[in-house]
């Protein structure tokens, strides 16, 4: 025996009490996510990873245990690099190896990935581990503290906490700022930022109403119950789906969303014109919706709340004579709206396209001086470079006149409101109700910036989805030739018509996306790409006559 096995002599006995699932694991952007009962053995190991990954950066790690938005017999974990991010793409195929490896390889696979990493396993390794609500959730993050503390680590569970609290703890004290580092400091920096960006404004609680949150009846309920409480002057929140039904079950940012219909518990006539914003189970998406005046419900969605930053960002800038000084982009993925693309590009900021998932959006918007994104979904956020920040602050420092001196601080206050790291449905809601009541504006008013472009998505089985290949972007198929063909064909039909196909990462279909300026013209060029997939990409079945979700 050498190596890790024998530095940890109980590592072998102790691997066999967790054998590996029977199915595949995949690490990927929402790390390993599945059925809870079949993820002891990943729970286990992912604990010794971030050990290992800890000793490799000498640095903390977060260990996050989730499934998000995924119905409440699911379970998750992902690992929280140092820098509040998520984890490095070069260590994701190592995280699914030691997942899928039997127990009898496991300690020959970590001893390659400790030489392949040069990890010194006499080094101090530290990780801190969250949870959200689910019932599996304490014991499936006891079995990662357990695999952690195994091979010599330092653990400290912090708890509950949403999944974006525990990247800012992480990320807060790797940076040293200790009076942040805890879900009290999340609080009194986020407290302080609001009351900041405001800048002495009059929040007109009485005339602005109160807003509702539907919580998803998962963590960020009780969490914003207590953000609310270090905000009382400044804002009035009303929390519903705080853990009265089951989690993420018609209710919630997803449901909202992908079903475009109201959550439970909100009523189109007691609660007509007034503004609610749903949080997904973890608390790191958030949409907007309302029901008007006569009773017809409106969803706020991702692409909206990145205008409307988009352009409080700009506005200040533009006071400050910044406004061409940063390289700025609002980073979006084909599923975009096109009326949101056409809106911010006409504030003059820059809307490069990256291939569909938060990592590729964040990774592109982090090129960018002020990075900015928002899937449709309601997960995003906005990215500063130090210098950036560091010229707000410097602009703050010297402003004289009035309109100058506020625009600096309300650019300041904002690299302190949002979550840098991850999107954090807290922190862009709050966002949110601050831009709204600098501006004074309703959620009507905010909804009117512009009206989304009709669209239409559906999906085709085929028999072998790697024939298609596409862009990076994924907006145009590469092969075969005769689909782009046939799609842009089809495109030039409709007034305002857009359409792309892209295949699923994980299943034998192809994804089809279309927009056109009326719906009935977009459903028309939806079944029209369906039609030329099927017959340019060996489609299965029948030629499609409707769609499929």
């Amino acid at each position: 025996m050498s190596g890790i096995a024998a530095k940890y002599p109980r590592l072998v006995e102790e691997l066999k009490k967790y054998p590996k699932p029977e199915k595949m694991l995949k690490y990927g952007t929402a790390g390993f996510r599945d059925k809870a009962e079949i993820l002891d053995s990943t729970f286990f190991r992912a604990g010794m990873l971030a050990l290992l990954r800890s000793r490799q950066l000498e640095k903390t790690i977060g260990l996050m245990v989730t499934a998000s938005h995924n119905a409440e017999p699911d379970n998750g974990i992902k690992m929280v690099d140092p820098d509040g991010g998520m984890l490095d793409a070069s260590w994701e195929q190592h995280a699914a190896d030691l997942a899928n490896a039997t127990c009898e390889d496991v300690p020959a696979l970590m001893d390659k990935i400790v030489a392949d990493e040069k990890i010194n396993l006499d080094r101090f390794g530290s990780v801190f581990i969250g949870k959200d609500t689910r019932s599996s959730s304490e014991h499936l993050s006891e079995l990662a503290r357990e695999g952690a503390l195994l091979i010599g680590g330092n653990v400290l569970d912090f708890g509950l906490q949403t999944t974006p609290q525990l990247h800012h703890i992480v990320r807060m004290f790797n940076i040293q700022k200790s009076e942040w580092a805890s879900e009290e400091g999340y609080y009194n920096m986020l407290a302080e930022a609001y009351q900041k960006i405001l800048c002495g404004l009059d929040p007109k609680l009485e005339e602005r109403g109160l807003a509702i949150c539907d919580a998803a009846n998962g963590v960020g309920g009780p969490k914003m119950v207590k953000m609310q409480e270090k905000l009382t002057k400044e804002i009035k929140v009303e929390v519903r789906n705080n853990g009265t039904g089951t989690l993420n079950e018609g209710c919630g940012a997803e449901h909202a969303q992908k079903s475009r219909t109201p959550p439970a518990g909100i009523d189109g006539g007691a609660d007509k014109n007034i503004r609610v914003f749903s949080f997904d189970g973890d608390a790191d998406r958030v949409v907007y919706h309302y029901f008007d005046e006569g009773g017809t419900w409106h969803l706020i969605d991702g692409d909206k709340i990145a205008a409307l930053i988009a352009g409080f960002l700009k506005e200040n800038l533009a006071i400050l004579g910044l406004d061409n000084e940063f390289k700025m982009a609002a980073v979006q993925t084909a599923y975009a709206n096109g009326a949101s693309t056409n809106y911010i590009r006409g504030l003059g900021v820059d809307v490069p396209i990256a291939k569909t998932g938060v990592k590729f959006v964040h990774h592109k918007a982090m090129e960018y001086d002020i990075g900015l994104y928002f899937e449709a979904n309601g997960h995003g956020t906005v990215c500063f470079k130090e210098f950036v920040i560091k010229r707000f602050e410097e602009e703050e420092a010297k402003a004289t006149e009035e309109p100058k001196k506020e625009a600096a601080t309300r650019l300041v206050a904002a690299t302190q409101l949002i979550n840098q790291a991850v999107g954090d449905a807290i922190s862009d809601a709050l966002i949110c109700e601050a831009i709204l009541t600098i501006k004074g504006w309703s959620v009507h008013d905010w909804d009117k910036i512009y009206e989304d472009l009709p669209s239409r998505q559906t999906k085709i089985q085929v028999e072998d989805r790697t024939i298609v290949t596409v862009t990076a972007d994924e907006t145009k198929v590469i092969e075969p030739a005769a689909l782009q063909n046939a799609i842009d064909e089809a495109v030039g039909k409709y007034t305002g018509g857009r359409a792309f196909a892209r295949p699923s990462g994980t299943e034998d279909v192809v994804r089809v996306y279309a927009e056109a300026s009326t719906q009935d013209d977009a459903d028309k060029l939806a079944l029209d790409v369906a039609k030329a997939i099927f017959d340019h990409a060996k489609g299965v079945g029948t030629t499609p006559t409707g769609f499929t979700a």
